[in-house]
């Protein structure tokens, strides 16, 4: 019996390290896609952050952006994480903005272009969205 359970505890042990080593594997990647992936969508992230700041700016000047907050809806709807790069800022970073999306099913390629187009999206909603604050857009609605 004693045997028994001793083969089961090192069955478990060993199937725990190949997962735990899989699992350390899928997070390191030498693809210079996904690298450059990974660089982009950090770069998002970082510009969303600072959205957060100014939707509350805007919120407290009473600015009526609905049509940008919907298109910031969506981008925060589609982004998505990069392969071998889960969750790899919160050793670096600790941001407020996280995101819990689903990983999309893209080749390395598409990774990369992928997170090129939303950060084109979340650099020109950025653009907009301080463009209300501007000095000259609060003085014409009076604000």
């Amino acid at each position: 019996m004693f045997k028994l359970i001793q083969y089961s505890f090192l069955s478990a042990f060993i199937l725990f390290s190949c997962n735990s080593k899989s699992s350390h594997e899928h997070e390191e990647t030498s693809d210079e896609n996904l690298i450059s992936a990974n660089e982009t969508l950090q770069s998002s992230l970082d510009i969303r952050e600072e959205l957060l700041e100014v939707e509350k700016q805007l919120k407290e000047a009473n600015f009526d952006y609905v049509e940008i907050k919907e298109e910031l809806k969506i981008w925060d709807k589609d982004i998505s994480e990069v392969p071998g790069f889960e969750h790899s800022h919160d050793d670096e970073v600790q941001r407020k903005y996280h995101i819990h999306n689903p990983m999309k099913e893209f080749s390395p390629e598409e990774h990369k272009l992928f997170q090129q187009v939303m950060h084109d999206e979340i650099t020109e909603i950025s653009s907009r969205m301080k463009r209300l604050l501007a000095p000259e857009v609060m003085d014409e609605d009076g604000v």
